[in-house]
């Protein structure tokens, strides 16, 4: 309570001092100083806002880059290959197809063969991830296809 006493005292003694100063003045001199003290007020804290909204707005054109950024590289990263496809697994290659495809699949290791199971309400995007794949190398041993409501499930063992 002590340091608010003290900042109110000195906060009433620079009123006082201000108003002692214009009282000496003229009233058109004391209409004069009130409207530049306004107006010197209204341009710092314009300004100041001023700033701070070019920064704002220079952040969010950033954030707006990196998001198209992002988005440049999801949709480009799965056909970023390296050099050798043949040092990719299995698992590897089906989850690069099904990315591709906009699909969840999950794999499952079954001895040398892998269980794979996705679900997708396009017959046609099923049967291309199938081509893509066999085309990797990978092997199709077994496949089913089930209508579930909507959706058509996939059930395939590859190797």
């Amino acid at each position: 309570m002590k340091a608010i006493d003290n900042i109110q005292h000195r906060f009433d003694a620079w009123a006082e001092k201000i108003t002692d100063q214009l009282d000496k003045m003229s009233m058109r001199e004391r209409v004069m100083v009130i409207f530049t003290t306004i107006f010197v007020v209204v341009a710092i804290v314009g300004s100041a806002l001023w700033s701070t909204h070019k920064a704002a707005e220079n952040q969010q054109k950033r954030l707006n880059e990196l998001k198209d950024l992002v988005v440049w590289m999801q949709s480009n990263v799965v056909t970023m290959k390296p050099a050798d496809d043949l040092s990719l697994t299995v698992p590897d290659k089906i989850q690069r197809v099904a990315q591709q495809q906009g699909l969840s699949i999950a794999s499952q290791q079954v001895g040398e063969q892998f269980q794979i199971v996705g679900q997708h309400e396009n017959y046609a995007v099923l049967a291309n991830f199938l081509t893509q794949i066999a085309q990797m190398g990978v092997s199709i041993e077994k496949m089913e296809l089930i209508k579930v409501d909507s959706q058509i499930k996939l059930t395939a063992t590859v190797h």
